[in-house]
């Protein structure tokens, strides 16, 4: 018989068992065990590893940054972007279910009534009374989550003992979120000049070397120093200029809101395409996102909460801590914020209703922004950050005047001839 006349065949190998009449093989108890204890220990260690991670982000200083730059190396940035909206989304939402009864959260109480009321957290004796007035009071804007405290300055204390330089305000600019609080300092710019210092490594600069970057306050104003706090962001997150001493770590972009020490000892806030004629006047400049308010008006993109650009991702849409800085009306009083829980939105609500002609944000994120108040055991010894303007930074006494900062940061010192 031909190939191609072959009759199929119909029947089964005796090898190969009858389907139909093959048992179904049921896992036993034990490997159902073993399989059940393996899921609950998987799934305790990614507990455990999720929490330890997030102790070690907000315990250990860089920790939570260095994760980020080496996931944002392996991953690429968008990748880091999501995961962490993602997570502050997540952390939003639960603040949110947990916090919505609560009363407004503060971080000090009104002071009792008095004309010479001055605050200080580690009081040695009373400061002598301000010998000129604080900003004027402001209405909060949400009475809602509002604190006694809201709007109305207190005099601070500084190591000098002198008359106050300085003041703070408290404001809850979310009504959505009465765990969202600025901290705000007005600094009396006739008895305080700012600086600014280039980090280690930030910003990054192909023209500066780190040799010429000490990322200290010199020693030669260490004996007036007062305070530090944050500059802004790193390079990588928009390439925002930067001139100190001459030198252009990155050169200015138009759209930059621009924070520029005059020659004349004025401090100007404004974007770059409207002051940058004024360039040959300025001593230095350091460039942020685009201004928060400017010209008593906050910017136009900022009608949306979640408004991308400010943000510490690419996409910008968290609700985290955020800092900034701006100038008043008057070019007397320069105004800090520092706030958890914010959006850009809110912080520059909070910067405007606080009497910021114009604002910019500085840095943000959970381990960058702190404003630190600096105090001497000794007039001959070094100073020490004391306290810090809001209780949950962490930070190291010899931050900024024995221990070298990676990224830039500003810093107060008591003028020497005060007006």
């Amino acid at each position: 018989m031909s190939l191609g006349s072959a009759a199929p065949s119909t029947s089964i190998p005796a090898a190969v068992p009858n389907a139909e009449s093959t048992p179904e093989k049921k896992a036993s108890p034990k490997k159902k065990a073993r399989w059940g204890r393996r899921l609950a220990w998987a799934a305790g260690g990614t507990v455990v590893g999720v929490a330890a991670l997030w102790v070690a982000i907000h315990e250990i200083p860089g920790f939570g940054p260095a994760v980020a730059d080496g996931a944002r190396s392996l991953f690429g940035p968008g990748f880091v972007a999501w995961a962490e909206d993602f997570s502050y989304g997540i952390a939003d939402e639960l603040n949110q279910l947990r916090h919505k009864d609560d009363a407004p959260v503060t971080y000090w109480e009104e002071p009792a009534p008095s004309a010479s009321a001055v605050v200080s957290a580690d009081p040695v004796a009373p400061a002598p009374p301000p010998t000129d007035p604080p900003p004027p009071a402001f209405e909060p804007p949400h009475p809602t989550v509002a604190t006694a405290a809201d709007g109305k300055w207190i005099p601070m204390q500084d190591a000098s003992g002198q008359s106050p330089a300085m003041y703070k305000s408290l404001v809850h600019p979310d009504p959505k979120r009465s765990f969202a609080a600025v901290a705000l300092v007005a600094i009396d710019r006739k008895r305080v000049d700012l600086h600014l210092v280039a980090g280690r490594t930030e910003p990054s600069s192909t023209t500066v070397p780190m040799e010429r970057r000490p990322g200290l306050v010199p020693e030669t104003a260490q004996g007036e120093l007062i305070a530090a706090f944050n500059g802004g962001f790193k390079a990588v997150h928009g390439h925002w200029g930067m001139k100190l001493g001459g030198e252009t770590y990155l050169p200015p972009r138009d759209v930059g809101c621009t924070v520029a020490m005059m020659k004349d000892g004025s401090v100007r806030v404004g974007t770059w395409k409207d002051i940058k004629e004024s360039e040959p006047d300025m001593t230095w400049y350091r460039q942020t996102p685009p201004c928060l308010v400017e010209n008593d008006a906050t910017h136009p993109a900022l009608e949306v909460e979640y408004a991308k650009g400010w943000g510490a991702t690419v996409s910008g849409e968290t609700v985290i801590r955020r800092s900034a800085l701006g100038v008043d009306a008057t070019g007397r009083f320069l105004i800090f914020g520092l706030g958890d829980a914010l959006t850009a939105q809110s912080l520059a609500r909070a910067m405007k209703q606080a009497g910021a002609k114009s604002a910019a944000q500085l840095d943000v994120n959970y381990a960058y922004p702190r404003f630190l108040v600096y105090e001497r055991s000794a007039p001959n010894e070094a100073p020490k950050a004391k306290t810090a303007i809001i209780p949950d930074i962490k930070f190291r006494p010899a931050e900024y005047v024995g221990e070298p900062a990676l990224r830039d940061f500003f810093y107060l010192t008591r003028k020497k001839n005060e007006s």
